[in-house]
């Protein structure tokens, strides 16, 4: 099921019409969506990011080191900065939620690792960043997760090769943003235009040929997500916002 654009979108913007299954059109609606989830793969590539909860990937055991921040309490607090954001997710399922107790944030603790979403650890994690009163807590938007007296727990045994914990989880941004769309919209123009034997685009005098407007359809698409502005909306590295430093206390 495509999700960034539609096939009448696409169509809409090659100015031909409607592509249909029955009578079928050249392409297919069908094909055109085939090619649409191929250009949802490559923004997807090239962006290092989901566009819609419908896209969501799903990262398991994501290698993380944990940052050891001051507090007002006795003890130092850890934080988790994430590779990808906002958060869906701790888990895997169908139905993934929150409070699921069979997701994964394992943290190394003095000699193995915790699961903080295993019902048999008795932990408790919290959704937003003023639940500081449970175990663990999240700010998914940031993709940060905040680990209490974590310095307690942890200081009597380093964790094994540097990896402080494993975190499984899914990401994808809510809803698609417009440059996105254009871009998968371009992508998947491209592709119909660099096939001659589909014919959908009558070649003239005075126009562009197939092969030159799939190269300017390529471009523009490229040129929109090389674009690091994109009003906000550039998914930075997510190590670069939290900082990664194990062992270090930061206020």
């Amino acid at each position: 099921m495509t999700s960034y654009c539609s096939h009448g979108e696409v169509s809409a913007f090659l100015q031909v019409d409607a592509f249909a299954d029955s009578p079928a059109t050249t392409p297919t609606q069908a094909q055109v969506e085939t090619f649409i989830e191929m250009a949802e793969a490559r923004v997807e590539q090239l962006t290092n990011h989901a566009w819609s909860t419908a896209n969501a990937i799903s990262v398991t055991d994501e290698r993380v080191r944990v940052q050891r921040v001051q507090s007002n309490v006795i003890s130092t607090r850890g934080r988790i900065q994430l590779s990808h954001y906002p958060i869906l997710a701790f888990s895997q399922h169908a139905s993934p939620s929150l409070s699921q107790t069979n997701g994964n944030i394992k943290i190394w603790s003095s000699g193995g690792y915790v699961d903080y979403l295993d019902s048999d650890n008795s932990k408790t994690l919290g959704s937003n960043v003023a639940d500081v009163s449970n175990d663990a807590w999240a700010d998914i938007e940031r993709g940060i997760i905040y680990l209490n007296s974590y310095s307690l727990h942890n200081m009597l045994n380093s964790s094994p090769a540097g990896v402080d914990g494993y975190v499984s989880y899914k990401y994808a941004t809510a809803d698609t943003p417009a440059d996105i769309k254009l871009a998968t919209i371009y992508f998947t123009a491209s592709i119909i235009a660099m096939n001659d034997d589909l014919n959908v685009m009558q070649e003239g005098d005075d126009s562009m040929d197939n092969a030159t407007r799939s190269q300017r359809f390529e471009d523009m698409a490229m040129k929109i997500l090389k674009d690091n502005r994109r009003l906000g909306r550039t998914m930075t590295m997510a190590r670069a916002i939290g900082g990664f430093g194990t062992g270090m206390v930061t206020p």
